[in-house]
C-alpha cells in the first residue's frame, strides 16, 4: 500500500475507542504543534481502529475493502438504474478505477464516493418512483437525507461541500425529469435535509474552519492539491484531466443532442440522473485543473453514466447492419464469457499470491529498532507508519498537515534535501532517513555526532554517537 494516511488514522481510531476525546491537543509529536488536533474523517478512523485491533494490517486491509466495496457495489447498482449491461460496466469500471486509481484506497473518500452516488439514486427514486403525495413521504425524504448528510459528515469532512452541491443537485435532477411540481418540493426538502444534516456533524459549523485549515495547509506540499501542470507532475497527471474532461464533455454533448423520454417518464428521469451525474463530474475535472485530488472525484463519478452510455453504444454497433459481421461478433456476451471466465481461472492464483501481504509497512523491519521512546526525525509519509507500529515513540512531523502548518513541511524538506547533507533538529533522539543521505549535524551549540547504526530497504537508523 501506497497510501500511507490510514496507519496514522488507525492509531487515531484506536485511542478514540479507549476515551480519548475527538479534538485535542496533539500528543503524537514532540515537536509540540500549537492548536488542536481534529480528526477529518473521525468515523472513517474508529473503523480502522477496529480492524486493527482485530486482524493488526491485514484488518486495516479489511476495512478498506470493504469500503471499495461500498463504492463500486453503490457505482453498478446506479449504472442499472441507468440501464447499465455486465460487460460495458466492466470495460467502464477498469477506465474508471485506472484514472482513479489513487482514491481506491483504504481511505474515508471511497466510501464518500459511495454515498454521493447514493444520495443521487436517492433523488432518482424521489422523481420516478411511486410515491404517494403526502406530508409523510416529505417528512420521510427529510429524514433519510437528514441521516445520509450526518453520518458523511462523521465519514469525512469534505461532506460538508459535496452536500450542498448534492444539495442542490436533486431539485434540479426533479426539474430536469419534468416532472410535478410536488416531487420538485419533494427533491427539494430532500436536498435541504442533506444539507442541514451535515451541519450535525462532528464540528457543527465550524467544519467550514477545518476544511480552510487543511486546505490551505496541504497547498504546495502535497500532491493530491497540486495542479496536474505542476512541473514534475504533467507526464502522470495531465494525461488523467485531459481523458476526464474529454469523456465527460463528449458525453455530455451527447446528452444534450438526445434528451429521451417523455416529461415525467422512467426515460426522463434516466436521462436527468445521467445530466446531473455528468454535471458533477465535469465540476470536480474543472477543479482537479488545481487540485489533482478532484480528478479522482470525478472519474468516479463518471462511471455510472459511462457504463450506461458503453452499454447503449455496443447495443447499436451490434444491431447497425453497417457494422462489420467481425464487429458484431466481438460485441457479444457469448463471445466474451468464456474469455473472462478463462482469465479468471488463470488469473486468480496469482491475484491470491499478490494479496499475500495485506499491506504492512515497509519501515515494520527497521522501525522495532528504534530505541524506546526516542523522539524521531523523518519524512511526514515515514512517520505515519511509526505512529503506528510504535506508540512510544514520538514524531517529528506526519502527514496532518492542519496540525503542523505549511512553514513546517517547508522546513522538514530543507532538512532532508540540503546540498551539505541532512540537519537534525534540536531534541532528537533518532533518526531515519534514506541510505543516500548523509547526516551531517543537528541544531544547536554541542550538538553530538550522529551514527548509524541499522539499513533496511530504503531507511537507514541513525543515533547519536
Amino acid at each position: 500500500m501506497t497510501e500511507r494516511d490510514p496507519y496514522w488514522q488507525a492509531r487515531d481510531g484506536i485511542e478514540r475507542w479507549s476515551g480519548t476525546p475527538l479534538s485535542r491537543p496533539d500528543s503524537w509529536s514532540w515537536a509540540h504543534p500549537e492548536g488542536l488536533f481534529r480528526p477529518t474523517s473521525p468515523a472513517w478512523n474508529s473503523a480502522l481502529g477496529v480492524g486493527h485491533d482485530g486482524l493488526g494490517v491485514a484488518g486495516i486491509a479489511l476495512v478498506g475493502g470493504i469500503g471499495m466495496l461500498a463504492y463500486f457495489g453503490t457505482a453498478l447498482f446506479v449504472a442499472r438504474r441507468l440501464g447499465a449491461r455486465p460487460l460495458p460496466s466492466l470495460a467502464a469500471t477498469i477506465l474508471a478505477a485506472v484514472l482513479a486509481l489513487p482514491m481506491v484506497s483504504p481511505r474515508a473518500t471511497i466510501v464518500v464516493q459511495a454515498m454521493l452516488l447514493l444520495t443521487m439514486a436517492l433523488g432518482d427514486v424521489l422523481v420516478t418512483a411511486p410515491v404517494p403525495r403526502t406530508w409523510w413521504a416529505f417528512s420521510g425524504a427529510f429524514a433519510v437525507a437528514a441521516m445520509v448528510g450526518w453520518l458523511g459528515a462523521w465519514l469525512h469532512v469534505s461532506w460538508s461541500v459535496t452536500s450542498l452541491g448534492l444539495g442542490a443537485a436533486l431539485p434540479l435532477l426533479a426539474l430536469l425529469a419534468g416532472v410535478a411540481r410536488w416531487r420538485v418540493g419533494l427533491a427539494t426538502t430532500a436536498g435541504v435535509g442533506l444539507a442541514i444534516g451535515s451541519c450535525l456533524g462532528p464540528y457543527r459549523l465550524s467544519v467550514w474552519r477545518l476544511l480552510l485549515d487543511v486546505s490551505s495547509a496541504s497547498d504546495g506540499q502535497i500532491v493530491e492539491w497540486l495542479s496536474p501542470l505542476t512541473a514534475g507532475l504533467r507526464l502522470r497527471w495531465l494525461p488523467v484531466a485531459v481523458l476526464v474532461l474529454a469523456l465527460g464533455s463528449a458525453i455530455a454533448l451527447r446528452l444534450l443532442r438526445r434528451r429521451s423520454g417523455a416529461p415525467g417518464s422512467r426515460e426522463r428521469g434516466r436521462w436527468a440522473l445521467k445530466v446531473a451525474l455528468v454535471a458533477i463530474s465535469l465540476v470536480a475535472a474543472l477543479a482537479g485543473v488545481v487540485a489533482i485530488r478532484f480528478l479522482g472525484v470525478a472519474a468516479l463519478t463518471l462511471l455510472p453514466v459511462l457504463a450506461a452510455e458503453l452499454s447503449a453504444a455496443t447495443t447499436r454497433w451490434r444491431s447497425d447492419p453497417r457494422s462489420s459481421a467481425v464487429l458484431r461478433t466481438r460485441l457479444t456476451a457469448a463471445y466474451w464469457r468464456p474469455i473472462l471466465t478463462a482469465v479468471l481461472v488463470l488469473l486468480l492464483p496469482l491475484a491470491l499470491l499478490q494479496a499475500r501481504d495485506p499491506g504492512r509497512p515497509a519501515e515494520s523491519a527497521i522501525v522495532t529498532s528504534l530505541p524506546a521512546g526516542c523522539n524521531v526525525f523523518t519524512d511526514p509519509d515515514t512517520a505515519g507508519a511509526v505512529l503506528l507500529l510504535r506508540p512510544d515513540v514520538k514524531v517529528w512531523i506526519d502527514m496532518r498537515t492542519e496540525v503542523y502548518g505549511t512553514a513546517a513541511y517547508s522546513d522538514t524538506r530543507r532538512r532532508l534535501l540540503a546540498p551539505d547533507g541532512v540537519r537534525i533538529p534540536e531534541r532528537a533522539t533518532c533518526a531515519l532517513i534514506p541510505p543516500s543521505l548523509r547526516v551531517v549535524s543537528s541544531d544547536g551549540s554541542g550538538s553530538p555526532s550522529w551514527v548509524r547504526v541499522r539499513t533496511s530497504l530504503d531507511l537507514s537508523l541513525w543515533v547519536p554517537a
